[in-house]
């Protein structure tokens, strides 16, 4: 990644999270963080190590790539990543190009390209199953009101669905599909054109990310159960947080909070910095608890606090990320690692 590209990244980070600051309001801020006291520390040290299971799963999926890049500065760009998915308003995946652009200085594009699609896929099949852990727990555990009953069964049955579907394509690749399913399509025949350029590219990609869960059974599960661990450990900051204002909760309690809030969250992934859906899943999911609701927002402006913290620290890391590189497109370079094969 050259100077002008991280520069671009960091402006663009900063600019973003200096609103985010800006709306939030100094005045609150410090009043939480007054009021959270010393458990503020423990929340940021809890993602720290999240973050950690995130660079190690990452680092796993690489293979034969690791010898060409060290974990820490794996360990970097996943920081960098999630800090700069934070700030993209909607979606949330805007730290992916970003870890692309920096990890082909030193596997190539088409290893960099699989990889962050691998570990995209197997971060999203974490989730699914830290949700579906989530409704099993509620539904031995709880005692759960009709209405919510058949939301988490109908619920159950969806994310049963989308993990069966991520498991084949891991197993059958991603593009072949695609372009299986363009071919089947008239009106899209104009898409299928432009792809076809770059139809031997896009296959070599996908070889590799079937790869993964073929040839590399070990790696595919210990990565799996890193992000789920990850997932886990993170529902600690619930914990935490509930101590800090006097509250004892169960570590089961945590994990559903984490687990169901996120779910809402995901739910409404097109709001902007997710300005609404945090505050209101978090008091939605309290409340179900027979808990406080109100003390939902609260959950909601810590966990901000936090990833602020985290937002800065993985701004200023995109400064010690990358090699100098010549400004060639992705396909450009997935162009040149072709024929480097094929030779």
């Amino acid at each position: 990644m050259n100077k002008l590209t991280k520069v671009i990244f960091l402006v663009i980070g900063l600019a973003v999270f200096i609103y985010l600051i800006t709306e939030f309001g100094f005045d609150n801020i410090l009043a939480n963080v007054s009021k959270t006291g010393w458990w503020f520390l423990p929340i940021i040290g809890v993602w720290a190590f999240v973050y950690l299971l995130n660079a190690v799963a990452w680092y796993l999926i690489l293979g034969e790539g690791k010898k060409n890049i060290s974990f820490l500065k794996v360990l970097n760009v996943t920081i960098s990543g999630f800090a700069i998915n934070y700030v993209t308003p909607f979606v949330n995946l805007g730290g992916e190009p970003y870890r692309v652009l920096v990890l082909k200085d030193y596997v190539g594009m088409h290893r960099a390209v699989s990889s962050v699609i691998l570990y995209t896929m197997l971060h999203f099949l974490s989730h699914f199953l830290f949700w579906i852990t989530a409704i099993i727990m509620a539904a031995f555990f709880m005692t759960l009101s009709q209405p919510l009953k058949i939301s988490l069964i109908i619920v159950f049955i969806v994310l049963i669905a989308f993990t069966f579907f991520v498991f084949s394509r891991h197993k059958n690749g991603i593009f072949h599909a695609i372009f299986s399913l363009l071919r089947k399509i008239k009106f899209l025949k104009s898409l299928e054109k432009k792809l076809l350029k770059k139809e031997e590219s896009l296959l070599k990609i996908d070889d590799q990310i079937k790869d993964l869960f073929n040839n590399r059974k070990n790696a595919f599960y210990w990565t799996l159960f890193l992000e789920y661990f990850a997932r886990t450990v993170a529902s600690l900051e619930f914990y935490f947080i509930f101590r800090a204002v006097g509250m004892e909760i169960s570590f089961f309690e945590a994990f559903y909070i984490s687990a169901a809030s996120s779910l809402i969250i995901q739910m409404f992934f097109f709001m902007p910095f997710e300005l609404g859906t945090r505050e209101g899943s978090l008091y939605l999911v309290v409340d179900s608890l027979k808990l406080t609701a109100g003390i939902g927002i609260y959950i909601g402006i810590v966990n901000r606090l936090r990833e602020f913290f985290w937002i800065l620290i993985g701004l200023i890391l995109i400064q010690f990320t990358g090699k100098k590189k010549s400004g060639k497109n992705i396909f450009e370079y997935m162009s040149e690692d072709t024929q480097k094969i094929k030779n």
